[in-house]
């Protein structure tokens, strides 16, 4: 499976009544040993504060909760999803023209809103997909640019081994946004770890996120996030709430 090639150089314009450029440039990052690649599209949204402020005040956003240790813990983040029905267009655009790039289906997207700094999301991989040796996994970030960091799974770096801003030797640093598509594809799901620590005095940021996976493989059956963790005789309670954010 290959992405389409790289768009021509020099930044050309989008087609009238777009919300996205589809010859937006793609630079490809292989990761490792070639099996993970990342693919970045700078300029890919047209008008990226546009679409954040139609995002933030057109979406359903929702404060979710986590079961660990036996009481729930707010995630340091709003999630939300993205109806069919949204009135949103350049949504079904990107949608539509992932689907045409990467010559697979994406499922319906949803959005996470990192509102400043402080909130973040922790080193993870995707593995709600259950099926990762083959996935893709598209990212359209806007908003403030902040580290977007992946890390080798099987790396077990040692405090001493980080480097003084606190990264791992091995680590990947990216910092996209204001409409920069990224696309985590091959293994990234089954040998990497991705996440976005806290940043100082970052504005917000809002990441939009379509998901395929080849379901070919050997699946992971381990306990997944949204499983929860209780270690008490309590009555089993769910491992994962949302509540509305008003």
């Amino acid at each position: 499976m290959t992405s389409e090639q790289t768009g021509p150089s020099g930044g050309a314009s989008a087609s009238p009544g777009l919300a996205i450029d589809r010859t937006a440039p793609t630079e490809r990052i292989p990761l490792g040993d070639g099996t993970s690649w990342v693919d970045r599209s700078a300029g890919f949204v047209v008008d990226p504060v546009g679409l954040l402020d139609a995002c933030r005040a057109g979406l359903a956003w929702t404060q979710a909760e986590v079961l660990r240790y036996d009481r729930y813990v707010p995630e340091r983040r709003l999630t939300a999803a993205v109806p069919t029905t949204s009135s949103i267009v350049a949504l079904t655009q990107m949608g539509l023209h992932l689907d045409a790039r990467y010559r697979v289906r994406f499922g319906a997207p949803g959005a996470l809103l990192y509102r400043d700094g402080r909130d973040f999301q922790g080193l993870h991989s995707d593995r709600e997909m259950r099926w990762l040796d083959e996935t893709l996994v598209a990212i359209v970030v806007l908003g403030a640019r902040r580290p977007f960091v992946l890390r080798p799974r099987a790396d077990t770096v040692s405090r001493a081994d980080r480097t003084p801003a606190g990264r791992a030797e091995g680590d990947v640093v990216l910092r996209p946004g204001h409409g920069e598509l990224i696309v985590l594809g091959g293994r990234c799901q089954r040998d990497w770890l991705h996440g976005v620590p806290e940043a100082t005095g970052a504005g917000p940021r809002l990441s939009l996120m379509w998901r395929w996976t080849s379901r070919r493989g050997r699946p992971d059956t381990n306990p997944g996030y949204f499983d929860g963790r209780q270690f008490s005789d309590a009555p089993r309670r769910r491992g994962y709430r949302t509540r509305p954010v008003r």
